[in-house]
This record gives structure tokens, C-alpha cells and sequence, in this order.
């Protein structure tokens, strides 16, 4: 694994507003990266650059961004680009979640725009900053262990991450001898406060789930990821269970089927 130095690298990350996204953002910046931030929400963004820059660092570029249009990707690199003459580190974090019975929603507007966003955006975001690579980078994206963990309410959310976790493998394997690195980072439960995993409808409450870490933990993990060379990161380390036993995300996802109340149906 070739070690890579964060140290002055221009970074794209998106989701920075919260949850480990902003957690990211003052890890990368404890490392000397200069940062470009994206997100729906501005004020939340300038808060993150504004704390960075009283520690020091360079004052982050701000981006708002809605990654649920089409095309918005695109131009978010290039203007992230411009901004920062170049991006050597992408970190597609951006997501959203989304509690539905594909019974009731089928390919209704927000399955189609979570799937824009969790999926399509990190596509576009790669395939614009890889351009400017030549010299070698990185390229992370985020995915969950739900893309081996079928809980009901929440298949849109865990396929579009299985949908990323093959893409991203596949990237890497495209992009062998480059000198780009592609990481996969997959979370664990974080407490992010917007875990979809509470909001669904349980008959007697939800089943027992181990602690989530914090989002500095994870941030910490996904840094030293990078830093390292990693191709793939599982944090906390429980959470390659059921990547490497995909028969345990199963046994986990029915005994989780038998409490929630799955509207719609024949």
C-alpha cells in the first residue's frame, strides 16, 4: 500500500454539514489538507470553515450543492476544481436516507432522488476530478453495511449503497497502475442523530444494535485510510461481519423483518 500525504492536497468533500462529513472536514483539515466543502445548507457549511480557519488552517472554499440534480455533481468538481487548482482527494460522502415500502413507492420522485444522490453523484464526481489525477490521488466513497443487511423500509437506501460498493470496486480495478487510489469506506452505526434505523416502525421497539461510534472516531478511520493506502475501511471492525459472512446480514435482516410493520403489499 502506497502511503499518502494529506499535508497541502486539495480535498473535495461532500456531506460536510453534519455527521461525519463535518467531523471530516476538521480531520482533513488537522492534516493540512486545503478543502473544498459541499452541502445543502450554507449556514452550517460556514460555521465548519469559519471554526477551521479560527484553528489556523486555510479557510475552507465553501460550495452549496444539491446532489439530488442531475448535474449538479458536475458542476460542483469544476467549480471545486477552479477554486482549488485542482482535486488529488475526492470524498463522496453526501447521502440520504429514506424509510419506505417499495410496495407504496416504487420508483416515486424521492427513491429516484436518493438514488441520484447516494449513488449517481459520487459517479459524476469521479469521473470529472480523475482528469486532473494524473499524477496520482484518491478517491473515497462512502457506503454502509446495509448493502449486505436487507432490513425491510430500507432497501432503497441499502441497494443504492450496494450499487456504490460494486462501482467502487470496479473503479479500482479500472483504474489499477494509475497511481489513484479508490477507498471504500463503510460505516458502521454512527451516531449521526439521523440513523433511519430509529425511525422505523417497530411493533416493541427496535432490536439491540451494538453502540455507534462517534463521528470523530470515524473520521479518524477514514484519515488514517487514507493516509495509509487502503483500498477498503470498516469502522468500528464489527462492521466486516457481515461484508465477509454475507449469510449474517441475512439472519440480522429477518430477525429485524419479524418486528417492523411493512405498510402496503398485495
Amino acid at each position: 500500500m502506497a502511503c499518502f500525504d494529506l499535508a497541502g492536497a486539495p480535498v473535495l468533500l461532500t456531506g460536510a454539514s453534519s455527521g461525519i462529513g463535518r467531523a471530516l472536514a476538521f480531520a482533513l483539515a488537522g492534516r493540512g489538507a486545503r478543502l473544498a466543502i459541499a452541502a445543502r445548507r450554507r449556514a452550517a457549511l460556514e460555521e465548519v470553515a469559519d471554526r477551521i480557519a479560527t484553528g489556523g488552517a486555510p479557510r475552507p472554499h465553501v460550495f452549496t450543492a444539491d446532489l439530488s440534480v442531475p448535474g449538479a455533481a458536475a458542476a460542483l468538481a469544476g467549480e471545486a476544481s477552479a477554486a482549488l487548482g485542482g482535486v488529488r482527494v475526492l470524498v463522496s460522502n453526501a447521502g440520504v436516507g429514506l424509510v419506505a415500502a417499495q410496495a407504496g413507492m416504487g420508483d416515486g420522485d424521492d427513491a429516484r432522488a436518493l438514488f441520484e444522490t447516494n449513488l449517481w453523484s459520487p459517479l459524476a464526481l469521479a469521473r470529472a476530478v480523475l482528469p486532473g489525477m494524473r499524477d496520482g490521488g484518491v478517491i473515497v466513497n462512502v457506503t454502509s453495511t446495509l448493502q449486505v443487511v436487507p432490513v425491510p423500509m430500507l432497501g432503497y437506501y441499502g441497494a443504492a449503497k450496494a450499487a456504490l460498493a460494486h462501482a467502487t470496486r470496479t473503479l479500482r480495478n479500472e483504474l489499477d497502475g494509475t497511481g489513484v487510489t479508490v477507498l471504500e469506506y463503510v460505516p458502521g452505526a454512527t451516531d449521526t442523530g439521523a440513523r433511519d434505523v430509529a425511525l422505523l416502525p417497530w411493533r416493541d421497539g427496535p432490536v439491540r444494535t451494538p453502540p455507534p461510534v462517534s463521528p470523530d472516531s470515524a473520521a479518524r478511520a477514514v484519515v488514517r485510510a487514507i493516509e495509509r493506502g487502503e483500498r477498503r475501511r470498516a469502522h468500528p471492525r464489527l462492521s466486516l461481519l457481515p461484508l465477509e459472512i454475507p449469510a449474517v446480514g441475512r439472519l440480522a435482516a429477518r430477525i429485524a423483518a419479524r418486528r417492523i410493520e411493512v405498510p402496503g403489499g398485495p
